[in-house]
């Protein structure tokens, strides 16, 4: 009979919260964030480029979608990097290039997932809820965006 109360009662045994994939050091931690920055300005400027070269006007929307995703993303990862570190993040990027539309949005398609899994990985692996809670969010964009360029790439 105490097994089943147990049981029944979850909600009161307690397991310490852990980082399934981590810990990181704080400052590797940093670095996540900085490379997410990067990523996130980078893409943005990508797909400021490949707008133009958009074929009609539902890849214009779903780019320009994740064009405005991208710079929400921005905003939150520098935001969240200065809140702990004090500091405005310096970077640059190199602009991704391209030959064709369609080679474009299979970069964009294959970078997406990519940052998906970058952005799974890092908020698996510390217990701290804005850290936590900041990846996640991108990451579930970044796993919206892979689904509309492959929608658009298969319409080419």
């Amino acid at each position: 009979m105490l097994f089943r109360r147990r049981i029944m009662n979850y909600n009161l045994i307690q397991i310490p919260q852990m980082p399934i994939l981590g810990p990181y050091s704080f400052q590797e931690i940093i670095q996540f964030i900085y490379e997410a920055i990067v990523g996130e300005a980078t893409a943005a400027e990508f797909y400021s480029r490949l707008i133009n070269d958009a074929p009609d006007e539902l890849h214009r929307e779903f780019i320009q979608h994740a064009h405005d995703d991208e710079l929400e993303h921005l905003y939150s990862f520098t935001k969240l990097y200065c809140h702990l570190t004090g500091q405005i993040p310096q970077y640059t990027i190199e602009p991704v290039i391209y030959q064709s539309y369609k080679e474009g949005i299979l970069i964009a398609l294959k970078d997406e997932l990519e940052a998906g899994e970058f952005y799974r990985d890092v908020q698996l692996s510390t217990t701290d809820q804005l850290i936590r809670d900041t990846f996640y969010l991108a990451m579930v964009d970044e796993l919206e965006h892979a689904t509309m360029f492959s929608t658009l790439y298969n319409t080419i």
